[in-house]
């Protein structure tokens, strides 16, 4: 995830905010055409391809960056988590040797300097593209909801086929691929849908057009049920409930969520070790399924390694060092920033999703609805980086610049004349 609160209602008021969000705004409105017509594209044919595509963003909205003091306190926490992830490199079992580094694919596989320049490439995205005018931020906004629903569409047509229309793609570039590995391929933009849903649906209704709202979510369900994209499911329905807590409860709603966020970050590591030693986890173990036993052995093993260096940490990606047990990373992002970055680490991480959150509580005081959808997506990431990935990895960053972003270009778009802000609701 990354820099600066989409959630925030910062937006200037006023005479001079109305010429600000009136003033054209055509180089930024291009890069954001850009970057809506390109996610469906990708989430579909190359997710990978999503940290060049911020990338390349971030570096394109250079003409058009304005720093907020909003953007300050995030980008401040941000900066701080990657200047301390450096630092561990010191003591990490994972350490490169600088002296070996000799071509391109060396230097990729520094974690510490990717951080860096995802920090400022990605936050360039996100804080570039808040200065959209209204209009070029309403054209975006309809061209990713839209998009959106072609993607669920496509992506549950293919997976019912068993992802024909995907290997029949492969053969016309003269690279075929397996059925099993195109259903995997095809899987991976269930995780692209899950965050986009919300800020798709706020758009969705507010243009009017609740069908496809109903459409855009039989397509990811369907698609994660074929595909067995449990952590997608899981995330539907925490970002569910998340957003009928902040909508039905604004504010105080808003703040608990702060307090929900903040839960993890804290008590991951005690919670794995206080279900090992009350014999929960070994209940757990009779009732999964083989990969979420798999991960309940990697959740209980990080958690007792992380008792061995609870405060410092053992390193940046020293997930990495210990073999079968853990497969490259923790597939949960708390458990890896207490590993890895140990309690300073995970407190950083922590602040800054509570910033989101308090953001959220902020944008509850103004719209409810809009709160609803910035809750429920960032409900969303966090489920999903719960179970499934790595901290650290490039596509899975730039899909949080993504998902702010969206959230920002959702909030352009007015609601219809005839229907009251506060009483609309996604799948209305």
């Amino acid at each position: 995830m990354t820099v600066t609160s989409s959630f925030e209602p910062d937006a200037p008021s006023g005479a001079s905010g109305d010429a600000a969000a009136a003033r054209p705004t055509p180089w930024l409105s291009g890069v954001a055409i850009f970057v809506v017509v390109m996610t469906p594209l990708l989430a579909y044919l190359a997710p990978l391809g999503f940290a060049p595509l911020l990338a390349l963003t971030g570096l394109l909205a250079l003409p058009g960056l304005r720093l907020t003091r909003s953007a300050a306190p995030p980008l401040l926490i941000l900066l701080v988590l990657a200047l301390w992830a450096a630092v561990s490199t010191t003591w990490s079992p994972a350490v490169i040797d600088l002296a070996k580094l000799k071509g391109y694919g060396d230097i990729e596989s520094l974690t510490a300097l990717k951080l860096f320049l995802q920090l400022a490439t990605y936050g360039a995205a996100v804080v570039a593209l808040r200065g959209l005018s209204d209009a070029g931020a309403r054209r975006a906004a309809t061209v990713l909801a839209y998009g959106t629903v072609a993607l669920a569409v496509v992506a549950a047509l293919d997976s019912l086929s068993g992802a024909a229309i995907y290997q029949k793609l492969h053969e016309v570039t003269g690279e075929a691929i397996r059925p099993d590995l195109a259903m995997v391929k095809v899987s991976l933009s269930t995780y692209v849908m899950a965050l986009l849903f919300w800020p798709a649906a706020l758009i969705l209704s507010r243009l009017s057009r609740g069908g496809l709202i109903w459409l855009l979510a039989a397509g990811l369900i369907v698609t994660s049920v074929i595909c067995s994209s449990d952590a997608c499911l899981v995330a539907l329905a925490a970002g569910g409930l998340a957003w009928l807590l902040v909508y039905a409860f604004r504010q105080t709603g808003a703040k608990v969520l702060v307090g929900l966020v903040a839960a993890p970050f804290v008590l991951a590591p005690l919670a794995m070790l206080v279900g090992v030693e009350t014999g929960f986890i070994a209940w757990l173990h009779k009732l999964a399924p083989a990969s979420w036993d798999s991960r309940l052995n990697i959740w209980t093993f990080t958690a007792d390694h992380v008792q061995n260096h609870p405060f410092r940490g053992w390193g940046l990606d020293a997930s990495r060092a210990f073999g079968p047990a853990i497969p490259l990373h923790t597939h949960n992002a708390q458990l890896q920033l207490w590993l890895e970055l140990g309690a300073i680490g995970a407190a950083l991480g922590g602040v800054f999703f509570c910033w989101l959150a308090y953001g959220i509580a902020r944008l509850s005081e103004r719209s409810r609805t809009e709160a609803a959808m910035a809750a429920a997506a960032l409900v969303s990431y966090l489920v999903i980086g719960g179970v499934s990935f790595g901290v650290w990895q490039e596509w899975w960053l730039a899909l949080g610049a993504l998902t702010l972003i969206a959230c920002g270009l959702a909030r352009a778009v007015a609601e219809p004349e005839w229907s009251d802000l506060d009483e609309l609701t996604p799948l209305g």
